[in-house]
């Protein structure tokens, strides 16, 4: 069953590689993306490490509530190394399945689990409603007539919507175990967003945390000299973003160079732009990465 998850992810990956190679001008991408300005990278480096940071805190918080002791450092730590692996291994989400893994209390990953479930939930949320807010706030804001392209751009998040759904249905019917933990969920979510109004934190950080990645997109799309108008970094990038959510790829790779493809045009910029930022975004993502991750692993071997 693995093995076949994953020739179907290598394949789906490959099927998108050569569906953009049809789609748009390889050599007209790689001649912007030759162009990348590095200190703007740099900018984008440290713009991560904060994100990391906040999402530690994030994190940590969401533990502490549901008694499970997790200290910031440690927070820090594993999510660097859960994000890098999240952006590098098929499906996504393995860097979290080591975090429950990693931080299970007395040998049960229920509580770890429940964590880190919660935790991932509040920005995938947040990120949900900032895209949607952005779409239907798109002509009041930014004085614009809502783009052409808008039933193309709502069938396409109606479609991330419905396979996201689909996958936790299929999941949920399959497995015991993960219709128990569905149902033990809404307790959970109760004590970490509604008592003691934590859901005022929670918002704030998953808030912040969201800007964030929108910041580090708009910075490599700067980097190529192809900045993005304001509308775009409510509009286009979340749902690029949420296009990461599924667990179809290798860590959103090709899914989300596609989405942006078919997104950019919408904000009068071409797909030969939206690929390259997308390229830039999740190597620079990545890469900011490393450091952090590669500390961690030398730490714990002196240990």
């Amino acid at each position: 069953m693995l093995t076949q998850s994953r020739y179907l992810r290598w394949s789906l990956v490959i099927l998108i590689v050569f569906l953009i190679v049809w789609l748009v001008d390889i050599q007209q991408t790689w001649k912007i993306l030759k162009g990348t300005d590095p200190r703007w990278l740099a900018l984008a480096f440290i713009v991560v490490q904060v994100q990391v940071l906040l999402s530690a805190i994030r994190w940590c918080i969401t533990a502490n509530r549901l008694d499970q002791r997790l200290g910031l450092q440690r927070a820090i730590s594993e999510y660097y190394l859960a994000t890098l692996a999240n952006l590098s291994l098929p499906g996504g989400v393995g860097g979290d399945a080591a975090r429950v893994y990693r931080n299970r209390v007395g040998g049960s990953w229920q509580s770890s689990m429940m964590s880190v479930t919660i935790e991932r939930m509040s920005g995938q949320l947040v990120l949900f409603v900032v895209t949607l807010v952005g779409w239907l706030l798109w002509p009041l804001v930014f004085e614009q007539a809502v783009p052409k392209h808008l039933p193309q751009v709502l069938g396409i998040f109606l479609l991330l919507c419905v396979m996201l759904a689909a996958i936790v249905a299929l999941f949920g019917r399959l497995s015991l175990s993960v219709r128990r933990f569905i149902l033990e969920l809404s307790p959970a979510l109760k004590r970490v967003w509604l008592v003691d109004r934590q859901w005022l934190l929670q918002s704030v950080l998953s808030v912040a945390i969201v800007a964030s990645y929108v910041v580090v997109f708009a910075i490599c799309a700067l980097s190529i000299a192809e900045p993005l108008p304001l509308a775009a970094l409510f509009t286009v990038v979340p749902v690029v973003l949420l296009s990461m959510v599924i667990p179809l790829s290798v860590g959103g790779w090709g899914i989300r160079e596609l989405a942006a493809a078919s997104l950019w045009p919408v904000v009068g910029l071409t797909a030969e732009a939206g690929i390259a930022s997308s390229i830039v975004y999740g190597l620079v993502s990545m890469v900011s990465v490393i450091p952090g991750a590669l500390l961690y692993l030398l730490m714990k071997k002196q240990a």
